[in-house]
């Protein structure tokens, strides 16, 4: 194969990343799953929820905006009580995605706007800040626009870090 030829082979392959993805690349869901919560070296299982949108530069770059709520009941090292834990994340991602036959696996790392409320009783914390976030995980392509996913997410809060198994629906435009 000739320099011209391979030059306009690997144009070729270039130009078409973006046409693949989505038809406008934007995407929206929601998820749900189990929190593990861990606070001043206890720590113990939740639940919590969110809303995410992408947008899909290609089949394999997007950038992603979410934000989760939960809530979890930590064991106290000061008293027989718990430690009632409720936080908000805003997240900022970058997720890239390795196309599979039925879907994608996929890893994402950026960061976190937090803010929770640690309530014990005659005692209330409360903090925000930013922090790392990461995760991973497979997402399954049930129609052409309608995706489910399972994954994992790392949320590092302040005092509070977060490890969540979260399972997705969403749908892309």
């Amino acid at each position: 194969m000739g320099r011209k030829a391979l030059g306009v082979t690997v144009c070729a392959l270039l130009y078409s990343f973006p046409v693949s993805a989505d038809l406008l690349g934007f995407s929206f869901g929601a998820s749900a799953g189990a929190a593990r919560i861990e606070y001043d070296g206890n720590d113990d299982y939740g639940f919590e929820y969110g809303v995410n949108a992408s947008y899909h530069f290609n089949d394999m770059l997007s950038v992603n905006a979410g934000v989760v709520q939960g809530s979890a009941e930590v064991d106290s090292n000061l008293s027989s009580a718990k430690n009632d834990i409720d936080y908000t994340a805003f997240q900022l991602t970058l997720r890239g995605d390795i196309p599979l036959v039925i879907g994608n696996a996929y890893a994402k790392v950026g960061t976190n706007y937090y803010d929770y409320d640690i309530d014990t009783p005659g005692m209330r914390d409360t903090n925000d800040g930013w922090g790392f976030t990461g995760g991973a995980g497979f997402v399954f392509t049930l129609l052409p626009f309608i995706d489910l996913s399972l994954g994992y997410e790392y949320r590092d809060m302040g005092d509070v870090t977060n490890n969540s198994i979260i399972f997705g629906v969403g749908a892309s435009l």
